[in-house]
């Protein structure tokens, strides 16, 4: 039989082994920043909005897990970015902006930003670039890129999203503050909307098809300088009797444009 008090140095031991991983596992990096920008140029990241005074970084594996012999030593890349976070990515800050650039590529990073906060993300490299996604964001978000796939859940916007191979999903929240301008080339573009939204409407697809929720009333205006039946094509119309400029595009792909459940 195995004594209480064996027992309870083992439960103590493997309580205390556990924090220890999780305090690896949960190692952040903060910036007292509330305003101002924050560009990243990274294959792969979750961004989110929060009530807070700092920026938060934080990472599911840091190279010391992966690599026991990583340890003690840090990261670096021939673009000459220096990992100075110890989460794989660089980050420096340059007046009212804070520049985030990837130096690792095995990259797993979440981002939590206070809501003044302005969103920039660019990442033209690699094909293999994983899902951008923001979330909870009350402030302007600009996105370009050529692979990702982007997620936006819960905006307001302002915002601009470009992306050349991914899909675009975006879901606003309650109110929508303009402009909004949301296109992918190659993929399709998935918005979702409060049935309400005041909006100046314009959505062009070249060679794919438009799909609007009967709940959502358009009122479309007819292009009269055309002697041709256009299926797709350009949308022009107003919603709720106008107001934000909202656009979308998918050249190559169908656009949905959805009532918010």
């Amino acid at each position: 039989m195995i004594s209480n008090s064996i027992m309870k140095n083992v439960f103590i031991i493997s309580l205390f082994s556990i924090c220890s991983v999780c305090a690896v596992s949960g190692q952040d990096y903060k910036l007292a920043k509330t305003s101002g920008k924050l560009v990243l140029n990274l294959s792969s990241v979750v961004v989110e909005g929060y009530d807070g005074k700092e920026i938060i970084f934080s990472s599911g594996n840091s190279e010391a897990e992966q690599d026991p012999r990583a340890k003690g030593l840090r990261a670096i890349n021939g673009a000459g970015f220096i990992d100075n976070t110890g989460l794989g990515i660089s980050v420096v800050e340059n007046g009212t902006t804070a520049e985030v650039n990837q130096v690792t590529s095995n990259l797993s990073v979440k981002i939590r930003v206070p809501k003044g906060v302005i969103i920039s993300v660019a990442y033209h490299k690699v094909s293999s670039a994983g899902m951008i996604t923001c979330r909870n964001m009350e402030n302007e978000i600009e996105i370009s890129t050529d692979y990702n796939s982007i997620r936006l859940e819960n905006i307001s916007g302002p915002v601009s999203v470009r992306a050349l191979y991914g899909s675009v999903d975006a879901v606003f929240g309650s109110y929508i503050k303009g402009p909004v301008s949301i296109a992918s080339i190659y993929a399709t573009v998935d918005v979702s909307i409060p049935a309400d939204t005041k909006a100046n409407v314009k959505l062009s697809s070249e060679h794919g098809s438009i799909l609007a929720s009967a709940d959502l009333k358009i009122e479309m205006e007819k292009n009269e300088n055309s002697d041709m039946i256009s299926y797709g094509g350009l949308v022009n119309g107003k919603l709720n009797g106008g107001g934000t400029a909202f656009k979308l595009m998918a050249d190559y792909g169908k656009i949905y444009l959805r009532k918010n459940k």
